[in-house]
């Protein structure tokens, strides 16, 4: 967050970004051709020199020299701002959605409007054409998720126009946000998890249903579960989950430091996207035993995945959501998700009482800084009594 500095003669304002830099603001006089006021901004090592950047600008401006035939627009802005900001620094998948939602749901309302013509009343038209569709185009109603997707993308490209000094104002947190009920998502009873896992015939999805349901561990952590990630921590059976199973474009670019490795076609196996993702979940010991069972069957390295498929081949997650509707159809139960599978495993946890950190540290989905804060505080005999509890109902 960006602090006051304390206002010099001469200036609209300086204020210190969250990354040490200053940014400095000046009114200049109005814009010849509309009466609207003008102001413009630069940011700084020190107070000084953005106060300097700024002053040199307003010259520029009030020459002539610059005006709004430099101004980008919406849609230029955003395309460069993903390929030099985004796609170096981020998932590919990351960048690829932030190119879809752009696509689908920024440029055709807003592309082609200048930057610093953008209003509050432009972003409350983004977000509602999202929750009540478009008829023009055929696209139909969609989810408050995805708005909030939409506009935080759209947001941080703002304030990083405004840390380059191009516009001087974000005029996304400017905007009233439409207030939305949370959406539940459908999800298995333990009753109905157990039906599940009992009524499946194949022995690996079978396996893969107990991992998803016990373990609470997202689908491409348990794609990717090797033999290396198999460990005895204090005397119990755990998964190290170092690794997650995902699906790239072909021609994928890989961004620097950026993990990953790749398996074959589409498939590369990366690393959890946050470091608490990283995480130690110990396994019930029947579980554990059909784990290590299963793995003795199949002839892949030990840093490989171990759940392949009839070809020897790791299962896509298209391979792997038709198993799951055929398995739910198979047990007379209602489609659901398959990643709906984490929070019956929360919502069990959260049923008998289990304390937050751990259940945090469990699911690899909380506020905790890192993985090694978590297994400082969090017993692994504690961790296992929490998934014993899970076991106990699903499989009951």
């Amino acid at each position: 967050m960006a602090t006051a500095g304390r206002r010099e003669k001469g200036t609209g304002g300086i204020t210190r970004m969250k990354d040490g830099r200053y940014r400095a603001y000046l009114t200049i006089t109005p814009d010849p051709s509309d009466g609207t006021r003008r102001r413009v901004s630069a940011v700084g090592r020190t107070r000084t020199q953005a106060l300097e950047r700024a002053r040199a600008k307003a010259r520029d401006m009030e020459a002539g020299r610059i005006g709004p035939k430099d101004m980008p627009t919406v849609g230029e802005w955003l395309d460069q701002w993903v390929t030099d900001a985004i796609e170096p620094r981020r998932a590919p998948n990351t960048t690829r959605s932030y190119r879809t939602r752009i696509r689908i749901d920024i440029r055709p309302l807003i592309g082609a409007i200048r930057l610093d013509m953008i209003r509050p009343s432009h972003i409350r038209r983004i977000e509602n054409r999202i929750l009540a569709g478009d008829p023009e185009t055929g696209t139909g109603p969609r989810s408050s998720k995805t708005a909030d997707v939409t506009l935080s993308i759209l947001r941080t490209a703002f304030d990083d126009a405004m840390a380059e000094g191009i516009v001087d104002h974000n005029p996304v947190r400017m905007a009233d946000r439409v207030e939305t009920e949370a959406e539940e998502l459908p999800m298995l009873s333990p009753v109905e998890a157990a039906k599940l896992i009992r009524t499946e015939p194949d022995r690996k999805w079978r396996l893969m249903w107990r991992l998803l349901f016990v373990t609470g561990m997202r689908l491409g952590e348990t794609l990717a579960i090797s033999r290396d990630e198999i460990i005895e921590r204090d005397g119990v059976t755990c998964l190290n989950v170092e690794w997650q199973l995902k699906e790239f474009e072909k021609d994928v670019v890989i961004p620097p430091g950026y993990r990953a490795r790749h398996l074959e076609g589409r498939l590369w196996l990366t690393r959890p996207k946050t470091r608490r993702g990283r995480r130690l979940i110990p396994l019930p010991h029947d579980l554990a035993m059909e784990l290590k069972a299963y793995t003795m069957t199949v002839d892949v390295p030990d840093d490989m995945p171990v759940l392949q498929s009839k070809r020897c081949r790791p299962f896509s997650r298209d391979a792997v959501r038709n198993a799951w509707i055929r398995a739910l159809d198979g047990a007379g139960l209602p489609h659901v998700r398959i990643h709906s599978a984490r929070h019956t495993n929360a919502t069990i946890l959260a049923m008998n009482g289990v304390p937050d950190l751990v259940r945090k540290s469990l699911i690899g989905h909380s506020d905790i800084a890192t993985t090694d804060a978590v297994y400082t505080h969090v017993d692994t005999k504690v961790l296992a009594g929490a998934i014993d509890g899970v076991e106990r109902l699903i499989e009951s």
